[in-house]
């Protein structure tokens, strides 16, 4: 039976529509299931921090003028004005305690810290002959530094994600004032940092450089990169993305560094001695997979990881189920304080 020529077109027009709409239609489910681990990420915002200005109700030592930390210390920064650590955050502090018997450890609170949390399960970081807790003021902690002046101008207390934004701005602060490590609360440390040098990052994966944990000396090469991540904030700060402020930070500063924004040339000769290290010794694990960490795994299975990163941010709601990797390496890493908290922790 012969077709007639207005019947074939009309039957090519349907068939171009429905592979059209079709395709249309999957570009929209996948961007939809790609934003949505986007907004996991970047778009649960947390904007209070009123506490960081305010005095008084403070049990903990002020870090003032004459404060000077041990060398090579390590930092971690607490933005969030809630008052407490949990039971994550503690268990990123003793690991890293642990760790490194012979570094000192600071953890920094940006808001007051009440006598009844210091008598609460947090009284268990004074275990720890290592591990100092402490206050800052960011306007006293950033005075006569790179970044005075952006402080003093209160863009921090008018921009989206103040609470992270807030964190990239201080971790880089410690390190220029410093030097050291700074780490994300969100970790568990499994080896010492020594063999690592003193000035290291790692790559997330090939696209990104994560700013979660990070090495500079104070003196040399550390001191200048240091230098220059607060520059890039100052600079190019944007108040409504914070990955912009931290990631985005070291990524830049590197490329320009390293003469390359090909993360796979990053080779410590090509950086000037300043080491990037490969995802499997800071983060052996992607937050695309970050499930595993609420699994069955083995901490020997990441023979080459240095610490562990958890995904706060996607991961925080989760259960740690007792026989999962995340479960193991608290019992093995942070062991008093999953003692402490013990079917509880993680929640």
């Amino acid at each position: 039976m012969l077709i007639k020529p207005r019947r074939v077109i009309r039957n090519i027009e349907i068939f171009i529509f429905v592979c059209v709409f079709g395709l249309s239609l999957y570009c929209l489910v996948h961007s939809t299931r790609e934003l949505t681990t986007y907004e996991l990420i970047h778009n649960n915002k947390s904007d209070d921090i009123s506490c960081h200005y305010i005095d008084g109700d403070d049990y903990l030592p002020t870090v003032d003028g004459t404060f000077s930390p041990a060398p090579y210390p390590i930092f971690f920064h607490d933005t969030s004005c809630k008052g407490y650590l949990n039971s994550r955050q503690m268990c990123a502090i003793e690991s890293a305690a642990i760790s490194h018997p012979e570094r000192n450890i600071y953890v920094f609170f940006s808001g007051p810290v009440s006598k009844s949390a210091l008598l609460g399960k947090m009284s268990i970081m004074y275990r720890f002959s290592n591990v100092m807790l402490a206050r800052v003021h960011i306007d006293e902690y950033s005075a006569n530094t790179p970044i005075q002046f952006f402080i003093e101008n209160g863009t921090l207390k008018n921009t989206s994600w103040a609470i992270e934004n807030t964190s990239n701005v201080l971790r880089f602060l410690s390190l220029y004032k410093w030097g050291g490590v700074y780490l994300d609360t969100d970790v568990v440390v499994v080896k010492s940092f020594d063999l690592l040098g003193e000035n290291w990052i790692a790559k997330e994966d090939v696209f990104t450089i994560n700013s979660a944990a990070i090495s500079l000396d104070n003196y040399t090469l550390g001191r200048n990169v240091a230098s220059d991540f607060l520059d890039e904030i100052v600079k190019h700060y944007k108040s409504d993305n914070w990955a912009h402020n931290g990631p985005g930070v070291v990524t830049r500063v590197l490329t320009r560094y390293c003469g390359t924004d090909d993360l796979t040339k990053m080779t410590n000769s090509k950086c000037q001695g300043f080491t990037v290290l490969e995802p499997k010794y800071l983060y052996p694990i992607h937050y695309n997979d970050r499930m595993q960490y609420f699994q069955h795994g083995n901490p020997e299975n990441y023979p080459d990881a240095y610490l562990h990163h958890i995904w706060n941010r996607l991961t925080h709601h989760l259960k740690v189920p007792k026989h999962s990797l995340y479960s193991k390496l608290a019992q093995r890493y942070c062991p008093s304080v999953y003692q402490l908290y013990n079917e509880e922790f993680g929640l």
